[in-house]
């Protein structure tokens, strides 16, 4: 029983193998002969049928070969017959080659030929054993392309070899299978986006062979991928076409083709180019289908459009919008297409095409996912890894707050992460991380830590927008809340770095944009106690330059403490201890295109690559190294051009040699040498670049080699290392094109990463469709501080996802805000306030109306009114932050919620309003009584600006800069502008200003004194009515008070605005008055008048009476008649023209 089981197994092993067997290709043994044994004749070749081909070479072929498609298909390939001539010129398995082809391999068609001299055909490895094609099956090597198709691609390579008449290709040989995982023109694209090209990750040249063919496609069945007119071929030789005749070296390719047709040409491969990245060879035009040769490609590489299953042929897919995920920019209900694939085009059309989804990813060569990323120094296996974000973490798991770093900093095993929206701290001992974000709209640049006395970490200090915030860090290493941060609220600056001076103090100096920054004193409580100016030769030749700060060092330099400023133009040097003084600072090299006035020099630094367009000048980062902190010899410094080293002693500047990375097949010299981040160990110089990291052997005095060391891909910015040099860790920030590429844009996908967002609102509205977590944040920081506690905090965000989904409420209005504009409707009110309807900040809540109208601003009541507020969540109903005026009455709502006010004794949270913006009726309402609605006060406080533009210096000659100083229109005033005289009044009781009424507006509080009606009476008959003549406005309003009231008489000659007139002077020449002339007015006169200027006269009529004497004539010459008990001229009264005074 045993020994037949041992028979059953032996036979079964017997038999897999000869199966195993069968997927190699056919081989032949090389036995070998010494020399002096043989009689110097050729071996005899035996061929029966006289077809070229060896007896022994079709023995070897013989037998038949079956197999079956994936289909199910069957098919027998018919093996060589020594005896008949006529199967040398069969190409029965359809791959392009017949018999005689297959058998000549390496060697052309015509060695079989008497006189053709050539060795042994077939292919010898490298263990003796020689190979042949392989008549009988397509694809002899089993790499996916069949023979054939190798074969010409060999010779279009430029393979064969004209001297000794053999063909020999590295990346399309037949008998060699590992052609299947080559990409030769590099066209497949990182998926993950890690940097790193995985085998699974190219678009190899097998699949570019087959792509576009049914997935039951069986070369011996169905034939060449390529489609063929016979019997005439192609006049063309160029990819794609395929000639014959004495134009074709393989005549047999083109019998071979499949029946498919091609959408545009003849006599052509079907597949894409494997030599060519970007494929394309037609176009649709909505019509009809045209050839692009000798033109190719729509500027997507042919890998990327397979992998989202568009057309790499076809270039008018480039302009498609298959995911319909483009935004209308103007609102006019409809998607304008791209027509072009030039940048202006695509920046007009409203579509998000598939090209700018590809644009989007290639993020101008910038794909590796934005992040922290870290490597294990000197590992023999792969150690990369990418720190998550921290909205997809859990608690327990380090990460980060965002993935935009902009410095780093290492205290033991804590590691600093400054990100631009908040700092994380991660403790790599406990494996865990704390984050931080920073107040709404803050947006942080770099970061500092800062020292005691006593060398104890006692504080961070941040650049940012805001000028420097300063925050403490706690004895565990953690920081404090940043309600309890300092903030400088200064210039933006970008840079800061601590001086090296003895002080009390710790001083940073901040630098920012051509000049702007600070030197700030921060004490041992993290306090900022001063900010000082920068010395000016330094903010001077910043200014000048037109210079953007890069970074900054500070230390010694030949025994003086120097500053070394980079920027985007080049190297600034000032001698200086404290940043305020030294008396000149200058370009160590400066270059620009601008006309600033600087001598241009950089012919000291390393010369840019081929085909980079950047500043040669720009520095990317400085690193002062030395053998101590305190003692630095040399300079550090990357530009886009290189590593370079200034000596300190000697101010020589070196790069090159040592100092370059070569690259390699993969990675460009122009990429690995733009260098962005240096971080010298001692022992290590570890560079950051376009291409990630790589580290130099050596320190300050030496270089040695380019290590070997696994990279950190990416364009890396900050690095930083954690641990001694026998276990270290290199940990490198890879920052963000204008991308982040979290996630990957996906053109079959409205919305790539997922974040409830499509990718074309996103990319319209300055969002990132790669950033998953950009929709939970507020990037116009128009949400709710609802507590108002100062702290900067918001408690209640307008995020960006909610700008997105907010659905208009008014029919004017419209679907979603804008997540960069605070105020959408630009009516005043922030997007989050007017969607929620939390108006405290842009309410008056001090002062209102009692029941009986009457405006008074009490601070107790108006205390307990905003602490009601701030308690209450339902005090306001939400306005449309998408429509200026959401009641349509013609007040934005900004400006009714700034004007509005409370009415009733005290605030419940229900009272009525003076104004609302969701009422449209109280346009009609007038609070103050001032005989102006609220309407018609707004449209006067729109004069203000029209004539601060200029509009009305021609109509009505008011001065721009005399309109600044004008009022606004207050409806809770019955005297906007504080003259005396009612709004109302001086408005004319009209909502618009006339050119005819120019003299008298109730914004322009100067215009009391104003004449603009002429009328007076010249007293001293000069011919020039003074103003002490003049019957102003402040005198025809106030013509209505008791002016001659015995208990207070006016007093015409000290009136306000320092007016003094001496036309009343005779008005008591015959007696006393004992009445004001209003007192005395004409009924019919008054019974014009509003009840709120009664027995004033008209400003712009200088006979307000119509009796044909001006009111200034009657004034002067008029008396008051004892016995009559009346005025003898009264400018108020049309009866007195009648009467002799």
């Amino acid at each position: 029983m045993r020994r037949s089981q041992s028979t059953l197994l032996t036979t079964l092993a017997v038999v897999i193998s000869l199966l195993f067997m069968s997927q190699f290709p056919t081989i032949s043994p090389v036995s070998n002969i010494h020399p002096d044994d043989t009689d110097q004749e050729r071996p005899p070749t035996t061929d029966s049928d006289g077809d070229g081909i060896p007896d022994v070479h079709e023995n070897l072929f013989s037998e038949w070969v079956n197999g079956t498609a994936i289909d199910g298909r069957g098919y027998a390939m018919e093996g060589l017959d020594k005896d008949d001539a006529s199967d040398a010129t069969l190409d029965l398995d359809k791959d392009g080659l017949n018999a005689t082809e297959e058998y000549c391999w390496p060697y052309p068609a015509d060695c079989t030929d008497p006189g053709f001299l050539r060795g042994l055909t077939g292919v010898v490895d490298g263990e003796g054993i020689r190979s042949y094609l392989d008549p009988r099956k397509s694809d002899t090597d089993g790499d996916g392309m069949p023979d054939g198709y190798e074969a010409y691609m060999c010779l279009r390579i430029g393979g064969f070899d004209v001297f000794a008449q053999r063909y020999q290709c590295e990346d399309f040989d037949p008998l060699n299978a590992s052609d299947a995982t080559k990409d030769p023109d590099m066209d497949g694209f990182d998926v993950n986006r890690d940097g790193i090209m995985n085998q699974n990750e190219w678009y190899t040249s097998s699949e570019e062979y087959i792509y576009g063919a049914p997935s039951n496609h069986t070369t011996e069945l169905d034939g060449l991928w390529c489609a063929a007119t016979l019997p005439e071929g192609s006049l063309l030789t160029n990819w794609p076409f395929i000639p014959t005749g004495v134009n074709a070296t393989f005549q047999n390719l083109l019998p071979a083709c499949t029946n498919a047709e091609s959408p545009v040409g003849e006599d052509l491969w079907l597949g894409t180019d494997p030599l060519l990245k970007d494929s394309d060879r037609y176009n649709w035009d909505g019509f009809s289908i045209r050839s692009l040769f000798p033109s190719f490609g729509d500027g997507i590489p042919d890998g990327w459009e397979v992998h989202f299953g568009i057309d790499p042929l076809n270039r008018s897919s480039a302009l498609t919008d298959e995911d319909f995920d483009g935004w209308d920019a103007n609102l006019d209900g409809v998607f304008s297409p791209d027509v072009s694939r030039t940048e202006t085009a695509l920046a007009l059309g409203e579509q998000l095409s598939n090209i700018e989804e590809y644009n989007i990813y290639f993020d101008d060569g910038n794909q590796v996912i934005a992040g922290l990323k870290s490597v294990e120094f000197d590992a023999e296996n792969p150690t990369l890894f990418s720190y998550p974000i921290s909205f997809a973490t859990s608690n327990d798991e380090m990460s980060i707050i965002h993935h935009d770093i902009r410095a780093m900093d290492v205290v033991g095993n804590m590691v600093y992460v400054t990100t631009k929206y908040g700092i994380s701290v991660m403790d790599f001992e406990a494996e865990s991380s704390v984050d931080y974000w920073m107040p709404q709209g803050v947006i942080l640049q770099d970061a500092e830590l800062l020292f005691d006395s006593d060398d104890e970490l006692y504080a961070i200090a941040t650049a940012s927008n805001f000028g420097l915030g300063v925050g403490r860090i706690q004895v565990d290493g953690f920081l404090q809340g940043v309600e309890n941060w300092d903030w400088s609220l200064t210039d933006a600056i970008l840079e800061i770095e601590e001086l090296e001076i003895n002080s009390p103090n710790n001083q940073v100096i901040g630098l920012g944009f051509a000049g702007a920054g600070n030197v700030f004193e921060i004490s041992s409580f993290g306090l900022i106690e001063e900010v000082h100016s920068v010395s000016n030769s330094i903010t001077d030749q910043l200014s000048i330059g037109n210079a953007t700060v890069s970074d900054i060092e500070h230390g010694l330099a030949n025994g003086n403490l120097t500053l070394f400023v980079g920027t985007d133009r080049g190297l600034l040097i000032s001698e200086t201890n404290s940043g305020r003084d030294g008396d000149s600072a200058d370009w160590r090299f400066y270059f620009t295109r601008e006309d600033t006035g600087i001598f241009a020099s950089i012919n000291e630094l390393r010369t840019l690559p081929v085909g980079s367009d950047e500043n040669p000048a720009e520095i990317r980062d400085l690193h002062l190294d030395g053998p101590t902190l305190d003692n630095p010899q040399v300079l550090w410094f990357g530009t886009p051009s290189g590593l370079h080293q200034m000596r300190l002693i000697d101010d020589v500047i070196s790069h090159s040699g040592l100092l370059e990375n070569p690259g390699t097949d993969e990675i460009s010299t122009k990429d690995i040498n733009n260098i962005r981040a240096i971080h010298t160990t001692g022992e290590q110089i570890i560079l950051g670049s376009n291409a990630g990291t790589w580290v130099v052997s050596g320190d300050y005095s030496n270089v040695y080699e380019i290590d070997q060391q696994e990279i950190i891909p990416g364009y890396i910015s900050e690095i930083v290392t954690i641990g001694d040099s026998g276990n270290m860790t290199i940990i490198g920030a890879a920052e963000p094109g204008k991308y982040s590429n979290l996630e990957l844009m996906n053109p079959k996908s409205n919305d790539s990463d997922s974040d409830g967002i499509p990718d074309g609102w996103e990319l319209g509205n300055g969002l990132d469709p790669t950033d998953p977590w950009d929709a939970r944040l507020d990037f116009d920081y128009d949400g709710l501080d609802l507590d108002q506690s100062g702290d900067g905090i918001y408690e209640r965000l307008w995020t960006n996802l909610d700008e997105f989904r907010y659905i208009e409420r008014t029919e004017d209005g419209y679907n979603s805000t804008n997540p960069n504009v605070g105020d959408t409707d630009g009516d005043g009110l922030s997007d989050g306030a007017e969607y929620f309807g939390f108006f405290y900040e842009s309410s008056n809540l001090w002062c209102y109306y009692n029941v009986q109208l009457e405006y008074i601003c009490d601070s107790q009541i108006g205390a307990n009114a905003n602490a009601t507020y701030l308690q209450s969540s339902i005090v306001d109903v939400g306005t449309d932050p998408t429509n200026f005026d959401s009641d349509g009455d013609g007040m934005p709502d900004g400006w009714e919620i700034e004007h509005r006010r409370w009415v009733g004794s005290s605030f419940t949270g229900g009272n009525n309003w003076s104004l609302d913006p969701n009422r449209a009726e109280d346009a009609n309402w007038d609070a103050d009584g001032d005989g102006l609605q609220n309407l018609c006060e707004y449209q006067w406080s729109q004069l203000k600006y029209e004539a601060m533009e200029g509009l009305l210096l021609e109509s009505h000659g008011e001065n721009v800069t005399f309109a600044e100083n004008w009022s606004e229109s207050d409806p809770n005033n019955v005297d906007s502008d504080g003259d005396t005289l009612p709004d109302g009044w001086e408005a004319s009781y009209s909502c618009s200003w006339s050119p005819g009424r120019a003299g008298i507006n109730p914004l322009n509080g100067s215009d009391a004194l104003n004449n603009p009606d002429n009328d007076g009476y010249d007293i001293d008959r000069d011919g020039v009515l003074q103003l002490n003549e003049a019957f102003v406005n402040y005198l025809e309003y106030h013509l209505r008070d008791d002016l001659f009231n015995d208990e207070s008489p006016v007093d015409f000659d000290n009136l306000p605005f320092g007016l003094s007139t001496d036309l009343f002077d005779n008005v008591a020449a015959n007696g006393n008055p004992e009445a004001s002339y209003s007192q005395r007015a004409a009924g019919s006169y008054l019974a014009t008048q509003n009840p709120l200027d009664l027995g004033a006269s008209d400003p712009l009529n200088s006979d307000s009476d119509n009796d044909g004497m001006p009111d200034g004539w009657e004034i002067w010459f008029s008396r008051w008649d004892v016995l009559q008990d009346e005025w003898t001229l009264n400018p108020l009264q049309p009866a007195d023209r009648w009467q002799d005074a």
